[in-house]
């Protein structure tokens, strides 16, 4: 069981349940509430499914979204539909993030798979977010290569966000 799923499951934060599974040379001083509040919780039982804890490269689901942004579906729509923001589906598709969790990476991959085969016209996406999407494809295509070759050709190589800096995109 991981910290937030302790905190979620007790009602707590997650950052005092990590300050107590850190080691302390003195013990930390909890109140009785948030003790009984977390000893109070079941053990996990085997016979549920897993939440797949972990986390895996990031790389495919980047491409994934990377495809569906290339076909005109937009971040917005797409972070609706994983459940998350659409700054999440930014980050990875930018390939900002080297790692992701696993559930995300699978929810993205069954979309992927899900969308490939239909266009944002027929799910009621306008022609200019479709339009929007293709640009911001286009535009992370274009840096990916850009840091590709300042990193092949013995640079110090940076991330999408150091090229579009340096472009003088933002």
């Amino acid at each position: 069981m991981s910290a937030g799923d302790i905190a979620e499951r007790a009602g707590i934060s997650v950052t005092l349940v990590r300050r107590l599974l850190r080691p302390a040379r003195i013990q930390a001083r909890i109140h009785r509430t948030t003790a009984d509040a977390i000893l109070g919780l079941p053990i996990p039982s085997q016979a549920r499914a897993p939440r797949l804890p972990g986390l895996t490269p990031g790389e495919q689901a980047a491409e994934w979204l990377l495809e569906l942004a290339r076909r005109g579906w937009p971040a917005t729509y797409l972070a609706r539909q994983l459940g998350t923001s659409t700054f999440t589906v930014a980050e990875i598709r930018n390939r900002r993030r080297r790692h992701i969790d696993l559930q995300l990476e699978q929810m993205i991959r069954l979309l992927y798979q899900h969308l490939k085969g239909t266009t944002p016209v027929n799910r009621g996406i306008s022609y200019r977010d479709s339009q929007r999407a293709r640009r911001a494809a286009t535009r992370t295509d274009a840096l990916s290569r850009e840091v590709g070759v300042s990193r092949s050709s013995g640079e110090e190589g940076g991330s999408v966000a150091e090229a579009l800096f340096i472009s003088g995109e933002i």
